[in-house]
């Protein structure tokens, strides 16, 4: 009886060891790495611009493993970061189904983000579901700012701050020279819909008038419509947010049909050097978004553009707002000791970060942190400063004038 007891005993000892284990995770001894899952768009429209953002991201990872990864003090050691894609495939949707795999199937410890916004809320409200903590760059931080996260930090700028650039711009030109007639092209979703209602507020400061407000869905093969309206209104300057195929196939088509528009100012698909490779001269004049300058000063950056030269055969002004978000990341993990959620979360929110490729990084309590857009124009393969306005470096030329 008394060792049938014992057994008992250690059968019971045995399953609770084992439950013990499967809540408490790998132990200290075991762990080998620190497991960071991050949705990206390997596949469809946002697959060029999602290609300079996982390259950010891996140069980061790399630089941090090379230095012996990041210090847990509640493992009492250094770990190197392993990065997990998943592909979102450039939709919503995708993204959610992504999210949930690498946390249930891939058992990331933590999240990094895509670079468009309503794939990284759905991957976010995932991550809110499971409480893994979950750090964004490239998202509108007003449209994440609704969501009321708790779990999901982010870096970049806000609709209306990004959407006041160009009446910065055209203010600064001589009155005769300012858009009259100015059309607003935007997608038709949340990022499109977000930024618009920027534009539009700023368009009523500053005393413009949309003369044509016409969404397009994105992955639109024809833009024949949009341009016959654009010939009628007699528009002299068009802002827009469009993938880089769409942006291609809207320039090459208003060529096509002998539409010239002095002022042409995209965001998202007009920056990446697929464009301007692909249209050639026809880019001159573009002026396009940036979210990075590697002549802004931070540790690291002429050297981080140059290795994206040599990859790539040219230059990038965004990889480092992603190659900085890994960074933070592992800066958070060091200054909080651990890799849970909620530890690595509740040293981001209202934490600072300095002398990150993105140079200081301060979060808000929200964990929101601001930067403002650059804007540059395309001239024979090179991006010229438009905004910060720099006249000494280059003024601003207007096509047809």
């Amino acid at each position: 009886m008394v060792k049938k007891r014992v057994v008992k005993g250690m059968l019971v000892l045995f399953v609770l060891v084992t439950c013990l284990l499967s809540f408490s995770g790998i132990s200290a001894a075991e762990r080998t790495e620190i497991r960071v899952g991050t949705v990206n768009s390997l596949t469809g429209l946002n697959a060029m611009t999602g290609k300079e953002h996982r390259w950010g991201y891996k140069q980061a990872v790399a630089d941090i493993n090379a230095k012996g990864g990041v210090y847990v003090k509640e493992l009492g050691k250094k770990l190197p970061i392993k990065l997990i894609f998943a592909d979102d495939k450039s939709m919503p949707d995708q993204a959610a189904a992504a999210m949930e795999r690498l946390i249930k199937l891939d058992k990331i410890d933590l999240a990094l983000s895509s670079n468009i916004t309503p794939i990284n809320i759905a991957a976010g409200t995932v991550c809110e579901k499971y409480g893994v903590y979950y750090q964004i760059v490239v998202s509108w931080i007003d449209f994440i700012e609704k969501e009321k996260f708790k779990w999901v930090a982010a870096m970049f700028t806000d609709t209306g701050s990004a959407a006041k650039s160009p009446f910065l711009i055209w203010e600064a030109l001589p009155k005769d020279q300012r858009p009259k007639r100015p059309a607003l092209l935007m997608e038709d979703n949340q990022d499109g819909q977000g930024f618009g209602m920027g534009f539009k507020h700023w368009a009523k400061e500053y005393g413009y008038k949309f003369v044509i407000d016409s969404p397009f869905a994105p992955g639109t093969k024809d833009f024949s419509s949009h341009i016959l309206k654009y010939k009628a209104a007699k528009v002299d300057a068009i802002l827009t947010l469009i993938p880089p195929t769409d942006g291609i196939t809207l320039l090459r088509q208003m060529k096509e049909q002998n539409l010239n528009v002095p002022y042409i100012h995209g965001w998202k698909g007009f920056w990446t050097r697929e464009f301007e490779g692909t249209l050639g001269k026809d880019a001159n004049y573009i002026i396009h978004d940036g979210f990075w300058s590697d002549k802004l000063g931070a540790p690291g950056a002429t050297q981080l553009q140059e290795r994206f030269k040599k990859d790539f055969g040219q230059d990038s002004v965004s990889v480092g707002l992603s190659y900085a978000n890994p960074q933070i990341l592992a800066m958070a993990i060091e200054r909080a000791g651990s890799i849970k959620s909620a530890k690595v979360r509740d040293v981001v929110f209202g934490g600072e970060f300095k002398g990150t490729m993105m140079g200081d990084v301060k979060y808000n309590e929200k964990g929101l942190a601001f930067k403002p857009f650059l804007a540059l124009q395309w001239w024979n393969s090179e991006r010229m400063p438009v905004y910060p306005i720099a006249p000494d470096v280059w003024k601003l030329k207007l096509k047809g004038k």
